[in-house]
């Protein structure tokens, strides 16, 4: 905090410390919610790696992927689809789909002439055969899921377990002008069927 007569942690910077961990905390549990690995230090399996060793995963809705490019995305996005059983054409079906995915796919549909159509959209608003296509940054690069929204979770121990934070100023605790800041959660994510699920580009090593 450095020697001044002001010693005390002003209350705006404090917000300011909670806002910057709560982005980068937010951003972490993005990636460990779809591509995150328990044996790495601070993450949790994602939904990759759970569809990665999942032996009920109908081998037909694995779809083999690809480098994904401007010229092949719309081809390897409708094998995704094709590769939907009828009976998950529901409203809520959603494919997710990575920002590297998401950007071929505006680029391709540009070099269309239907450029127009994204303009006045968000990433949320995207449409492929009727099925919702929704950006997800955690994801890794190539990799496509399939299903719909109500057969995914995303769960912590208790609801406080997940916006808890303390700012300590450690002046009143060893006199020194340190101030830390302390964040502790659990989480996990997991999925009710797997035979609801379309995968595309994760190599399943159970099948």
């Amino acid at each position: 905090m450095g020697y001044s007569a002001h010693d005390e942690l002003p209350k705006s910077f404090q917000d300011f410390i909670i806002a910057y961990a709560a982005e980068k905390v937010a951003a972490k549990t993005e990636t460990n919610i779809w591509s995150g690995v328990t044996a790495n230090a601070g993450e949790f399996d994602g939904f990759e790696t759970l569809l990665a060793t999942d032996a009920n995963l109908p081998a037909a809705q694995e779809v083999t992927g690809t480098t994904i490019t401007a010229g092949n995305v719309v081809d390897e996005i409708a094998k995704v689809v094709d590769a939907i059983p009828n009976r998950l054409f529901k409203e809520d079906l959603c494919i997710y789909i990575p920002i590297s995915v998401y950007r071929l796919y505006v680029r391709a549909q540009a070099a269309l002439g239907f450029v127009d159509r994204f303009n006045n959209q968000d990433m949320g608003d995207v449409m492929f055969d009727g099925v919702k296509l929704v950006v997800c940054p955690g994801m890794s690069d190539d990799t496509m899921i399939c299903t719909v929204k109500g057969n995914f979770y995303f769960g912590t121990g208790l609801m406080s377990d997940h916006n808890e934070v303390k700012v300590i100023d450690m002046s009143d605790i060893d006199g020194s002008d340190n101030v830390r800041l302390v964040m502790k959660m659990t989480a996990a994510v997991q999925y009710a069927f797997s035979e609801d699920v379309v995968t595309y580009g994760i190599v399943n090593s159970a099948n």
